[in-house]
C-alpha cells in the first residue's frame, strides 16, 4: 500500500458515500465531511467523522485542519480560491461529463439533446476556473438508443465509482 492521506469531502449523494467508504477502506483519514445531504450526514456520523453543513463558511470549515486532498463530489457550489489552494496535494472534483467537451451543469441532458453516442465522467484538479483543471481519471459511458437522463446519470454514477478507484490507485503510488 502507498501513502495514507488526510482528506476532506464536500458534496452529497450516494457517490460521495461510496467514494468516502473507499477512502476509509484504503486506510486514508477523512478529516471532515461538508454536506447538507441527510444520507451523507448519517453515513459520516455512523463512521464517527466530523460533519459540517455546506451552507456555512467553507473557508473556515475546510481550512481548519491540514489536509492532503479535498474531494468535491456532487458539489454544486464553487469553491473559494482559499479552499482550492489549501490542500497540501490538491483539490479534486468529480464531473459527470467528459471534459473538456461538456462543462457546467446538466451535461447528461445536453449529451442526449446533442445526439452523442458516448458520454463519460471526469475527475479533475480544481483550479480557479470552472471544470478546467488537469484530468486525473476518466471513464467513457456509451449512450444506449433509448437512454434517458436518469439512466445515463445512473451509469455515470457507476463510472464515477470505477474511475475513483483508478484515481485512488494513481494517488497512492
Amino acid at each position: 500500500m502507498g501513502n495514507q492521506y488526510r482528506c476532506a469531502l464536500i458534496g452529497g449523494q450516494s457517490l460521495l458515500i461510496e467514494c468516502g467508504q473507499r477512502l476509509l477502506d484504503a486506510g486514508h483519514a477523512i478529516i471532515r465531511v461538508v454536506t447538507s445531504d441527510p444520507p451523507v450526514v448519517e453515513w459520516a456520523k455512523s463512521k464517527q467523522l466530523p460533519v459540517s453543513d455546506d451552507r456555512g463558511d467553507l473557508c473556515s470549515t475546510l481550512t481548519a485542519e491540514p489536509i492532503d486532498y479535498l474531494f468535491s463530489i456532487v458539489n454544486l457550489r464553487l469553491l473559494p480560491g482559499e479552499v482550492v489552494d489549501f490542500p497540501e496535494q490538491m483539490a479534486i472534483n468529480f464531473h459527470d461529463g467528459p471534459l473538456p467537451g461538456y462543462t457546467g451543469l446538466n451535461v447528461t441532458s445536453w449529451a442526449l439533446l446533442n445526439g452523442e453516442k458516448t458520454h463519460g465522467v471526469s475527475w479533475h484538479r480544481v483550479t480557479h476556473g470552472i471544470d478546467d483543471g488537469d484530468l486525473l481519471a476518466t471513464e467513457q459511458v456509451p449512450i444506449e438508443p433509448q437512454e434517458t437522463a436518469f439512466s445515463l446519470n445512473t451509469r455515470c454514477f457507476q463510472a464515477g465509482i470505477a474511475s475513483f478507484e483508478v484515481l485512488l490507485e494513481k494517488l497512492t503510488k
